[in-house]
């Protein structure tokens, strides 16, 4: 699927749920703000399709942030109680928003979106809950030792956070998730495994080199492809 066809998806996926209405969503969030998020999110989706070669090459906006951190809230609480639904079933669970969150993923970070779908797709619910919820905290100010989850958190705390919902907890600190994890290889990598850098913490979007994390430097909480300059310095390693 071309970038241009995906933009012109979101943007009627978006002007649907406009006119529809989505449930609060992040903490406070009122109908009213999550329905403006769409909105705005419209607009951006607007603008791809009249020049993605620009929007590409422009940093995320904020519109685009929010989108997906609401939209990630709402998959990863469908995700949650999908423990009363038959386990052949889960699979299906919030599957079209998935499919729409990783197609702008993939177009944002320049990545291939079908085989992103895919990958998501086939995770287990417990990395998809991992996954869905540290996406959740994109745009969440990045503060050094805060774990404030919507409000400002530092790297090993969002990776904390994303795990904990998915019912498996982890300690704080890069390098005691780094020291307490499985080693394994970059390949080898699945949705919601960390990605170690020294005196980082990141949280694996299940493709080569692709992650979300809490960036420090007066950044916020992000998605993000490796800078390959890195690469010889990171390891990843799955929590389970």
């Amino acid at each position: 699927m071309s970038p241009k066809t995906i933009a012109r998806r979101a943007v009627t996926l978006a002007n649907a749920k406009i006119r529809t209405g989505v449930r609060s969503l992040h903490r406070g969030c009122t109908r009213f703000a999550a329905v403006a998020g769409i909105a705005i999110f419209a607009t951006f989706a607007q603008i791809a399709v009249a020049n993605p070669a620009q929007v590409g090459a422009l940093p995320i906006s904020d519109s685009a942030t929010s989108w997906i951190a609401v939209t990630s809230r709402e998959i990863a609480l469908e995700l949650r109680r999908s423990e009363i639904v038959p386990a052949v079933e889960q699979s299906a669970i919030a599957g079209r928003q998935v499919d729409e969150v990783a197609s702008l993923v993939a177009y944002l970070l320049g990545a291939d979106a079908d085989l992103l779908r895919r990958v998501w797709a086939g995770a287990p619910v417990a990395r998809k809950i991992a996954l869905f919820s540290a996406l959740s905290q994109v745009g969440v100010p990045y503060r050094t030792n805060s774990d404030a989850p919507f409000i400002a958190l530092d790297c090993s705390a969002l990776t904390k956070f994303a795990w904990a919902q998915a019912g498996l907890g982890i300690e704080r600190g890069s390098q005691y998730q780094y020291a307490r994890a499985e080693r394994m290889t970059r390949d080898s990598a699945q949705v919601g495994d960390l990605v170690w850098y020294p005196g980082h913490i990141m949280l694996s979007l299940g493709v080569p080199d692709l992650i979300v994390h809490a960036r420090s430097g007066q950044r916020t909480v992000e998605i993000h492809r490796i800078d390959s300059t890195r690469m010889p310095w990171m390891r990843w390693v799955s929590p389970l």
